[in-house]
């Protein structure tokens, strides 16, 4: 890890650079800031002939260089050294998520940090064991309102168990009313159990018309995937209206919040 964050920190100087139209580009990433200014402009004017040259300007000192170099490696190691403690810290005491939100700091600072997404990985399988409740479907039953998720949180759905089910509905030469289809959900599966996020507020519009509305998913006999959106995490079986249903799923669910009892 120090390594490829040494690799960062050093980015974070300026080097001058000649883009070949007469301009002297100096990058400086420390701040955000990239500069460009006439080549010109970064030259002392030429001496006119006959006067005195003028002096270049202060010298470098490649010491005092070397031993800034020096000073920021031992601010690097310092940072990276008080941030792993803290994360481990948070991470004895059980608290996932603050140390989740350190480590993902340092992932924003070197995306390409495999020994970080590592980590982040093993956090966020200690968040769904931590967090994991189990609950009972009725096949019979609508959608019911599992527990509260945000945006980009991990979910882990596990379901066993069987059931069987019968129709009272009474066919004709017609077949089915047309209304028995309205209550199923085309892209998942008949009887598979289903999944939807739907949107907090009072109509469920997600805070804003350009969001997309919410759209059911399949679970089955196991899902895991992060949440598309900020909601409540509700769950059904996609069996049309009419249909009885004996037996029941058992499902071990980690992500949301515990459903209050």
């Amino acid at each position: 890890m120090n390594e490829s964050h040494g690799g960062l920190m050093n980015r974070g100087r300026g080097w001058p650079l000649n883009d070949g139209r007469g301009w002297l580009v100096v990058a400086v990433v420390t701040g955000g800031v990239l500069a460009s200014v006439p080549a010109a402009l970064s030259q002392p004017p030429a001496a006119k002939p006959g006067s005195a040259a003028r002096p270049a300007g202060k010298k470098i000192n490649p010491l005092e260089v070397k031993r800034l170099d020096a000073r920021l490696d031992e601010v690097r190691e310092s940072f990276l050294r008080d941030t792993t403690n803290l994360i481990l810290s948070y991470e004895n005491l059980g608290q996932f998520d603050r140390a989740k939100t350190l480590l993902e700091s340092l992932q924003k600072l070197d995306p390409r940090n495999e020994p970080i997404r590592t980590k982040l990985r093993e956090l966020n399988e200690k968040i769904l064991e931590n967090g994991e409740f189990d609950l009972e479907i009725d096949p019979n039953d609508s959608w019911r309102a599992v527990g509260a998720v945000t945006k980009d949180q991990p979910l882990r759905i596990r379901v066993t168990g069987d059931y069987k089910l019968t129709t009272s509905l009474s066919l004709g030469p017609e077949g089915a009313p047309s209304n028995t289809s309205d209550d199923l959900v085309p892209q998942v599966p008949f009887g598979a159990l289903m999944a939807v996020i739907i949107p907090a507020g009072p109509t469920g519009g997600g805070g804003g018309q350009s969001d997309k509305p919410p759209r059911p998913f399949t679970v089955g006999s196991s899902l895991e995937r992060s949440a598309d959106r900020d909601g409540v995490l509700s769950l059904r079986v996609n069996l049309p209206p009419g249909t009885k249903c004996t037996g029941k799923l058992s499902a071990r669910i980690s992500g949301p919040d515990r459903p209050t009892p």
